[in-house]
């Protein structure tokens, strides 16, 4: 495989070396020594390029340019999260920034500070709840509050410690800096100004209000609990509702996938206003409202990374259609992760950035690969085969990439992910094509409470045979952990593997051009 042509993994790669060396030497290096050092290399690098017999040289300070930005951009976030926490009681105005989460005797609020010392930064409130239907339960997103509490610092938790989990770095990835428990006589409504924080937060905020409007708007509908909480976690990313029973049964028959927000669900809205502005005099006008409607479901749903990533990549193969082209490559895949990284440096911590990025590079480069080590001689004669072999290859090739890390986070390996693609993903795209129905239909109350039945049906069939895949002996594989020197071991075996069947097919064809030459 020739680097060359893919001038953004090259970039990429360094970013993620400059990320990670930042993230060490954070605390030790001063962030503004750091800036200064990288406005030497841009001017260095400005007058290398100037310079016609400098190539190389300009190439090599593009790339510390690249490094030293990643060491820059991650300690300054780092810094902007680093704040003290003297753990005195403080009153501070905050809006509600997420659906609240009701559980046995708190409420659990992830609140955007407007008012007080920590102004522009996010925390996680524990509200203790006040009574069966108090004034706490009926807070929402948007809604403003003026507390007074302590707020403490964001801790692991105790069941986490088997694992490799991060819960701290979790949380500051989502810029969250402090938890705090708030007692039921120690907050009151109030009207906040959102002034302080950035623009946006503030977009975030209003679209989650709406897109909570939404939710609740559709809740009225004969759905039940497990079915209505699995609709709303696929299409809008609420995972508010899902129980501890109902997200087990999807993580052991390996199903944890189709309750992220992904390129599944920015695929579905891409491909149906393709379809209706198929015609080639509306091309740009489609692929403009495509692009519109992708980017305002992302602020919509909160701009989870896996949503950012799909929605980076379709964008520019909107731009690639454009020019007459089909095919997003590894070079796409490796643009969308400069954007993201550079944008949001902690993200290449997020376990769902991971796993999504390395989920899509799993389908591109391995794909191929297992297509041409085995593909089966009656997929011309049977569509339906070739469908099947084709769902096989890529579900194949996804969990290639993404076991190691889900060994070393989660110690689980689903057994039949497979056998679950085979259902979760048919019964996922039936869904999502007519959830949309059913939000478009908000002004026709009678035909959305059809086709919500319909989806509702749909979503309830999903979880039986979820639950039955994992119900069967050796579901799934528990307690398999491994440390972070065997996750490189076993990527780097992958990349291996993946060399020598790109190597031994290369030499196939030449043997075979060689063959046809001496026959002639």
């Amino acid at each position: 495989m020739n680097t060359q042509m893919y001038p953004f993994l090259r970039i990429a790669i360094v970013l993620v070396a400059g990320i990670m060396v930042g993230d060490m030497l954070y605390g030790h290096v001063p962030v503004i020594v750091v800036f200064g050092v990288l406005a030497v290399l841009v001017c260095a690098t400005i007058v290398a390029y100037n310079r016609s017999n400098c190539k190389k040289l300009t190439t090599l300070l593009l790339m510390l340019d690249v490094f030293v930005l990643g060491i820059w951009n991650v300690g300054r976030m780092e810094q902007r999260l680093d704040v003290p926490l003297n753990g005195q009681t403080e009153m501070y105005d905050a809006v509600v920034a997420e659906r609240p989460v009701v559980g046995q005797r708190t409420i659990r609020c992830v609140l955007a500070v407007a008012e007080g010392r920590l102004a522009g930064q996010r925390i996680i409130a524990f509200f203790q709840k006040d009574s069966a239907i108090g004034d706490v339960q009926r807070l929402a997103v948007g809604d403003g509050v003026r507390v007074v509490s302590r707020l403490k610092p964001i801790t692991n938790s105790r069941r986490l410690q088997n694992g490799h989990f991060d819960y701290v770095r979790y949380q500051h990835i989502h810029g969250v800096v402090a938890r705090t428990y708030i007692n039921k006589d120690s907050w009151k409504r109030s009207r906040v100004s959102m002034r302080r924080l950035g623009v946006m937060q503030r977009v975030l905020i209003g679209m989650r209000s709406a897109r909570d409007r939404l939710l609740s708007h559709n809740e009225i509908h004969n759905m039940s609990e497990s079915a209505y909480a699995v609709v709303a976690a696929m299409t809008m990313g609420d995972r508010s509702r899902l129980t501890r029973e109902l997200r087990q049964s999807y993580a052991a028959s390996g199903a944890s996938h189709v309750l992220a927000l992904s390129g599944l669900h920015l695929g579905v809205i891409y491909g149906l206003l393709s379809l209706i502005f198929v015609h080639r005099r509306m091309r740009v006008l489609g692929q403009v409202l495509a692009m519109v409607a992708i980017w305002a479901y992302a602020a919509l749903v909160g701009m989870p990374p896996s949503v950012l990533r799909s929605a980076t990549m379709l964008t520019i193969f909107a731009f690639v259609v454009l020019t007459g082209r089909r095919q997003v490559s590894l070079n796409t895949l490796a643009f969308a992760a400069v954007v993201q990284l550079v944008v949001s440096p902690l993200s290449l911590w997020d376990v769902g950035f991971q796993m999504s990025f390395l989920a899509v590079l799993g389908i591109v480069m391995l794909n191929m690969r297992l297509g041409n080590l085995a593909t089966p001689a009656c997929i011309g004669r049977w569509r339906v085969i070739g469908w099947v072999w084709s769902l096989v290859k890529v579900s194949l090739a996804a969990q290639l990439a993404v076991a190691p890390l889900s060994m070393y986070y989660f110690g689980t390996f689903p057994c039949y992910f497979l056998l679950t693609n085979l259902v979760a993903i048919p019964l996922a795209t039936i869904i999502v094509y007519t959830s949309i129905v059913m939000y478009a239909l908000g002004f026709w109350v009678w035909m959305q409470g059809v086709v919500a039945t319909f989806v509702g049906w749909m979503a309830t069939l999903m979880n039986a045979s979820l639950g039955f895949i994992a119900s069967l002996p050796g579901a799934c594989m528990y307690g398999v952990h491994i440390n972070a020197r065997q996750v490189w071991l076993m990527y780097a075996l992958l990349l291996v593997a993946y060399l020598m069947s790109f190597y031994i097919e290369r030499r196939n064809i030449t043997t075979a051009s060689r063959s046809a030459l001496d026959k002639l």
